[in-house]
């Protein structure tokens, strides 16, 4: 490698270049797939939303469909972008979300309690199915042509896969809540390739770490990634978990899996039900920690602050929603999609604020880098490595078995 001072810095070797003692001089200014595997990946802070897939240019990564991750599929051309759109990495989240929230209107920002008209809706669905039907009243008034969303896998209970929905039956049949991240943002255009849409408009439902990507991708127009991207709903979160750790934890408990036909988390439990509604088990949330995503700890981003609307539990009676409309295209959408909800004005959201409050005091204690809503919005590789090392979440080599790619792709 050349010793020249403009070669890229690798601050310092982590798990050891392959390209090492080869004569040839690496172009300045790149950050490489590896960067990013060691430092995010390796290091177990992926939280699986995917963006660094869509943000590709060349489609060299892709998604380890054993472990949910990304890994290398084709020789990295070192662009630096899926470490740009990263929200564990280069992407400063909290200061997109800053800009975001800059040009709305003074209107925006509406609360309320919502649930479906409709009664099969409204037990199909979430806390009374209010995005399900949301959606329904978009698809129907042509506003969007599709909804990325998370639907149970016909192969394994309570695990997520990203799903696309093109009608009101299909988005019944996905309704209720996945607790596992489903690389949705990575699947999008495979999804819509399956699902030969001309030119469509989508509606992109997902966790906070989700929609920031998406919208990161959106408001830098890279390539035509975000291009179908019309509406973007967020989920609440504080947390998500592995799948794995999740199920293990769960038959641990005693519980069936087989029985289970819903999980929710409500007031610090995670509750179990049955197809009847019957209560299977209800857990602190806490005894599963260990299933959690690590890197859901450094996410100050609870209430989805780039969302066009957001959506949770907290704070609204049993069987209703909590929506809060965050932009003017969010606005516009629940002006078309409303008429399928039931609503009640929420005028008081102490507990929603509350719990806002208390995720980001928990981000900041434990995350190693500033977090500034007024720095730069990119992170440089040696800045994060400067903060990172020496830390719990200090990038980790890779495993040798997977070495080879890198030998071959970079």
């Amino acid at each position: 490698m050349s010793s020249d001072e403009n070669a890229r810095p690798r601050v310092p070797t982590v798990g050891g270049d392959p390209r090492e003692g080869v004569d040839v001089d690496e172009p300045s200014g790149k950050t490489w797939f590896r960067d990013l595997d060691e430092a995010v990946i390796e290091a177990d802070r992926c939280i699986q939303c995917g963006t660094c897939v869509a943000a590709c240019p060349s489609d060299s990564i892709g998604i380890d469909e054993i472990e949910e991750r990304p890994t290398l599929v084709s020789m990295c051309t070192g662009c630096s972008r899926c470490w740009d759109f990263c929200p564990r990495s280069g992407l400063r989240y909290e200061r997109l979300a800053d800009i975001e929230g800059a040009d709305r209107p003074a209107d925006v920002g509406r609360t309320v309690a919502a649930r479906a008209h409709s009664d099969a809706t409204a037990a199909a669905g979430q806390d009374g199915g209010a995005v399900t039907a949301l959606l329904g009243e978009l698809l129907d008034a042509g506003e969007i042509d599709a909804a990325l969303v998370a639907t149970e896998s016909d192969d394994q209970p309570l695990k997520g896969e990203a799903y696309l929905a093109t009608s009101r039956a299909e988005l019944r049949e996905a309704a209720g809540s996945s607790y596992n991240q489903t690389m949705q943002l990575g699947r999008l255009h495979e999804l819509l390739d399956e699902a030969d849409l001309d030119d469509p408009d989508v509606a992109v439902v997902g966790t906070p770490c989700v929609i920031e990507g998406a919208a990161a991708l959106e408001r830098y127009e890279f390539r035509d990634e975000a291009s179908p991207i019309a509406l973007r709903i967020a989920l609440m979160c504080t947390r998500n978990f592995e799948y794995d750790r999740l199920r293990s934890i769960l038959v641990d408990h005693g519980v069936d899996l087989e029985a289970v036909d819903g999980l929710d988390v409500t007031e610090g439990d995670l509750i179990a039900t049955d197809a009847d509604g019957e209560v299977l088990l209800e857990e602190s949330v806490d005894a599963f920690d260990a299933a959690g995503l690590d890197g859901c700890a450094e996410c100050a981003d609870f209430v989805g602050e780039t969302a066009d609307i957001s959506v949770g539990n907290v704070g609204s009676p049993d069987e209703y929603t909590t929506v809060v409309v965050r932009s003017e295209r969010g606005a516009d959408a629940w002006a078309t999609g409303s008429d399928g909800l039931e609503t009640l004005p929420l005028d008081e959201t102490e507990s929603l604020d509350r719990l806002a409050d208390w995720n980001e005091r928990r981000a900041r204690d434990g995350l190693p880098r500033e977090f500034d809503r007024e720095g730069a919005l990119s992170i440089a590789y040696r800045e994060h490595r400067e903060a990172y090392d020496g830390t719990d979440c200090e990038p980790e080599p890779l495993n040798p078995a997977r070495v080879y790619q890198y030998e071959e792709w970079c």
